[in-house]
Parts: structure tokens; sequence; C-alpha cells
């Protein structure tokens, strides 16, 4: 008869117990490497809401790393009038994870102004993000440029309590009638190309759609008119 040792069944038990918490602490690895790059993308558009200017040969660049949010349509505004009459040619250079599309809405208002006089054009540069309401901004663009590996993502508005921005859970029929509402205002009457938009809006039911710049411009969405 084999005789097992009271040291050989804590072995085996402590083997048994590291093997159940192996999986266990993988997971929370996972999640806490989730968690952390997700912090960092939110601190790179921690920006506060400054708008920085500068000239790029004969353009007047302005730089926006931020939400689509309060004050960006009136720091476009300023730096509008404060530099009107110092160029032809106005560049808005994005980086942003989208936001509010009241704010967004007034924003392209603002760029809708500076077309009546001025050349616009916008710009995503590398590694950087266009995301959500920030497409909509991005397609005043006359010219629209991007890098082939900036970052792009697309889906239906969402609706979202004023007081502590977390979603609403809209009912299926309202949130129907925004989607549509919303492709019609800034996609249907854009340089967007229709059969791809239609794609597009029938792909993004319920998810988002990430896409590279590069690829933007091999689907022939329109949406980029030229690498950088």
């Amino acid at each position: 008869m084999t005789m097992v040792t009271h040291a050989s069944i804590e072995l085996q038990m402590t083997n048994e117990t590291r093997n159940k918490l192996m999986p266990l602490a993988t997971l929370f690895l996972f999640a806490v490497i989730i968690i952390l790059s997700m912090r960092a993308e939110e601190r790179i558009f921690q920006n506060n809401g400054k708008l920085e200017v500068r000239r790029e040969g004969d353009a007047v660049v302005l730089f926006w790393k931020s939400g689509v949010d309060v004050p960006m349509a009136r720091r476009f505004e300023e730096a509008f009038e404060n530099w009107r009459y110092e160029t032809d040619r106005f560049i808005i250079d994005l980086h942003s994870p989208g936001g509010v599309l009241q704010e967004g809405e007034q924003v392209i208002r603002i760029i809708n102004r500076m077309q009546r006089s001025h050349q616009v054009d916008t710009r995503v540069r590398a590694r950087r993000s266009c995301l959500s309401m920030c497409v909509a901004i991005f397609l005043q663009g006359e010219e629209r440029i991007a890098a082939p590996n900036s970052r792009w993502m697309f889906h239906e508005p969402t609706a979202r309590d004023f007081y502590t921005g977390e979603e609403i859970n809209e009912p299926g029929f309202e949130k129907r009638i925004a989607t549509d509402r919303f492709v019609d205002r800034y996609f249907v009457n854009s340089p967007m190309d229709p059969v791809w938009r239609d794609a597009l809006t029938k792909e993004w039911r319920g998810k988002d759609i990430w896409k590279a710049g590069q690829a933007l411009v091999d689907e022939g969405s329109g949406v980029v008119t030229r690498l950088e």
C-alpha cells in the first residue's frame, strides 16, 4: 500500500490551487493592461480645450487635440478672427475622440463661415485619431489629408445624459431616427462615397467600425483625398 504523506498532500493541493489561479491571474493582468491603455489614451486627449495655432508655410494651422466639446467652436472662431488677414489657407489638424453633437455642429458652422473667404483643409497625422463626431468635422475640409496609419472610428450616434455623461438606452425606433438624421446631415451632404457610406451604415449597427487612413483610401471611401 502506498503511503501518502501530509507534505505530499499539501504539495498536491498547492499545485492544484496554482493551476486554478493562473488563468484568473492572466485575466486580471490583461484587464489591468487594458485599463492602463485606456487611461493613457484619455490623458492624450486631456488638453483642456486648448487650441494651438502656428504657421506652416503659407498656411495657418489650427491644432485641436481634445474632445469635441465646449469651448471648441469658440476657440476656432477666435483663431479665425485673429488670423484671417494673415493667410488665405487654414489647416485644421485633428486628434480627437469625438464628443458632443451640438458642439460639433457649432464647429462645422464656424468652418463653413471660414470657407466663404478662405481655403480650409483638414488633416489627421501619423498615429493620430479621428473618432466619431471628429469624422463629421474632418469631412468639411476641401483637401482632407491623413497619414496611412491614422486611426478612424465610425459608429451610430449615442444619446448621453446631460449631467452624468452616461449613455442613455434609447428605444429602437428613436435610435434609428437619430441615426438617420445624423447620416443625412453629416454623411449624405458630404464627399463620402454613397456606396461606401451605405455599406458602413449597415455594418456599424451596434458596434464601432475602425479603419486606418490607408484603408479609407484603398476602399474609395471619399473621406480622405490625400495620404501624407
